[in-house]
This record gives C-alpha cells, structure tokens and sequence, in this order.
C-alpha cells in the first residue's frame, strides 16, 4: 500500500479497503483490480479526486463500516460529525414515533426550564435531553431512508 497522508481522502479511502482486510480482499469484494484500488491511493494532481465516487459507494453498500469511515469523513469535512444509530425495520417505526414525540417533549420541557430560570444548572440538565431528542429523530430518519432505499429510491 501506499504511503498515504493522515486525514486525506487518499487515507479515508485506504481505511475502506482496511475493512475489507487489504486492498487484494476489497479487489476480491468488489471485482476490481488491485492495481485500480492502489490507484486511488495514489496522490496525484494531474489526475484530482482519487478512486472514483462510484467504486467508493459500491464498498460501502458491501459494508457498513465502509460507508461510516465515509461518512464520518464527509461529515467532518462539512463542520458537522457522523452518528450511527441503530437502524430498525420498518414495523417499528410506530414506536419509533412515539419515542422520538416523548423525547422531543421531555427536550422541550427542560429546554424551556431553562429559559425561564436562566440558570447555567438548568441548562446542563437540558443538555443530555436535547442530545436524547435528536438520537431519537436521527434514529427515525434513518428506519425512513433505510426505507426507501430498500424500494429503489434515493
């Protein structure tokens, strides 16, 4: 393998053939040479952007850990950080439902506590409630993604 520089795409990508146990299993995976792997570890300014996006998604539909080194290094890219969340099946989104409208509520509760009292004790007990919110409704949106990539959406 190639050296690569810590933090580049060129080394998000080596952590994705690292999943598959090395660049000669993700060949085997995915049917590619080996020789057009290490190509998108190679650091070229003739030729920008790598190992092309397509191959990348293909990988990481073969693989969930493929797709979360991807993602967290997306997410990091764009101010933001990558949270996987269990995704469950569809039978329960019901549930998750209700779940996400008790958590939203219980957030809200200690969010406008915090308000009114203006105190810094106050805000840190709504915290981990805001937190507990948005886990839940990351969870839901992620059941109706799953949901809708499962009937050929996008």
């Amino acid at each position: 393998m190639r050296p690569v520089e810590a933090g580049s795409i060129q080394d998000v990508v080596s952590d994705v053939y690292d999943v598959f146990g090395g660049v000669r299993k993700a060949s085997a995976a995915t049917g590619l040479a080996p020789s057009v792997l290490s190509y998108g570890t190679e650091m070229r300014e003739d030729r920008p952007g790598g190992l092309g996006v397509n191959y990348l998604d293909r990988m990481a539909r073969m693989d969930p850990a493929a797709a979360a080194i991807l993602a967290s290094h997306f997410a990091a890219l764009a101010g933001g950080v990558f949270q996987p969340v269990e995704v469950a099946v569809m039978e329960e989104l019901t549930s998750a439902c209700a779940d996400a409208i008790k958590e939203n509520g219980e957030a809200i509760f200690f969010a406008l506590q915090a308000a009114r009292s203006g105190r810094w004790e106050d805000a840190q007990i709504a915290l981990p409630e805001v937190d507990e919110s948005i886990t839940e409704m990351t969870g839901l949106r992620a059941i109706l993604m799953q949901t809708i990539q499962t009937k050929g959406g996008r």
